[in-house]
């Protein structure tokens, strides 16, 4: 008889981290470039539909969402979204840090309830250690995508994905397309 641990859901895992306001282990920032600044990277790998990161933070309402929009750079950080019908904003953690990748990424943003409240997780497909984490932030003509090109990061984003240290400036406000997923505030 195996003694083997048993695989915790992908759902119980994310409540887990959820109600303990903690981050998974196993992920870390890294300085990608001027451009880009920082990503979060997996140090160990991910299995399909595994809970990754939680996009946590102070959830505000849309007013208090536009008392803090802070300066164009710092407003990066908010996260616009809706839940039963009410404009919603997630001024947010490590997972603010997730870069966006419209052509392939690796994660998705669902929502999960937890405690009658809304939680934005990221997971979808099987990822390697040293990938960067990613995800779509919706359909949208961002400035750096053209930069970006056919989903390739900058060359010196490549170079540093598996060395270096530093800090990032952030990413934009994200959003996704389908019913289960965090969508978009107009």
């Amino acid at each position: 008889m195996s003694t083997r641990k048993r695989r915790k859901k992908p759902i119980d895992d994310a409540k887990t981290h959820i109600l303990s306001c903690t981050d998974k282990v196993g992920f870390m920032s890294r300085y990608i470039d001027g451009y880009k600044g920082r990503g979060v990277f997996a140090t160990h790998p991910i299995e399909p539909g595994d809970f990754v990161l939680e996009y946590r933070g102070k959830l505000l309402t849309k007013e208090e969402c536009e008392s803090r929009r802070y300066s164009e750079t710092e407003s990066t950080f908010l996260f616009d979204f809706k839940w039963q019908n009410h404009c919603l904003c997630l001024d947010a953690s490590l997972g603010r840090l997730v870069n966006d990748n419209h052509k392939n990424p690796n994660c998705v943003m669902k929502k999960i309830i937890v405690d009658n409240k809304p939680h934005l997780c990221l997971s979808l497909k099987k990822i390697e250690i040293g990938a960067e984490i990613d995800y779509n932030y919706g359909d949208s003509k961002w400035p750096w995508r053209s930069k970006v090109g056919k989903n390739k990061a900058p060359a010196a984003a490549k170079e540093n994905l598996l060395g270096g240290e530093g800090q990032m400036k952030g990413l934009q406000t994200p959003a996704a397309a389908e019913e289960n997923e965090a969508s978009p505030v107009p």
